[in-house]
This record gives C-alpha cells, sequence and structure tokens, in this order.
C-alpha cells in the first residue's frame, strides 16, 4: 500500500457484547451485513470476529478507503436497520475506535 493511500483510508474497530440469551440473534443480524457491506463501494475489508474466551463479544475490523466512503456506509439502509435493533440486543454500548495506519 502506497503512503499516501494509507494516509486516507480509516481502519474502524466495532466492538459489542451481546445480552445474556441473545448471541445468536446477535451474531445473525451482525452476520447480516457482511455482503452487502462488502459490496459498497469504498469498503477494503470488512470482518466479523467472536470471542474466544467470550463468546458473546463480537468485533467488526473493518477498512474504509476514506473518511466520505465510511460516512456513506454508515447512512446505508442495511446499517442504519441493523443500528435500529442493536438495543434489544447488545449489553451496553456499542463501541466504535476510528483508527489511521501510519506504518
Amino acid at each position: 500500500m502506497s503512503t499516501s493511500t494509507g494516509t486516507t483510508q480509516l481502519t474502524i474497530v466495532a466492538t459489542m457484547k451481546a445480552k445474556d440469551g441473545k448471541r445468536e440473534e446477535l451474531r445473525a443480524a451482525l452476520e447480516s451485513l457482511l455482503a452487502p457491506t462488502r459490496a459498497e463501494d469504498g469498503n477494503v475489508q470488512y470482518d466479523l470476529h467472536q470471542g474466544v474466551d467470550d463468546p458473546d463479544v463480537f468485533v467488526f475490523y473493518e477498512i474504509w478507503s476514506s473518511a466520505e466512503h465510511l460516512g456513506l456506509h454508515m447512512q446505508s439502509p442495511h446499517l442504519q436497520k441493523a443500528l435500529g435493533g442493536l438495543p434489544e440486543l447488545v449489553d451496553g454500548e456499542l463501541s466504535l475506535v476510528q483508527l489511521r495506519r501510519i506504518g
């Protein structure tokens, strides 16, 4: 990857924990985001992970080609629909960390 590309790309780490008894429902909701998000313009990587020590924990690792593409993703109908259902599935808050690659 060139340095100029690396400075415009954004990496997002989104972490959440399922409420008691909601693990499989949350997993299904999150998995439904994979195909439409990977098809979005500007998506470089969009991977879903599940905790080994705590399988109620889910983490998205995402790379977007620019902040503008991330912004379009955040407004996408499939993501908005999923976000609307998260309060009944997620214990606590959804954690979003934005990172920029430096090396």
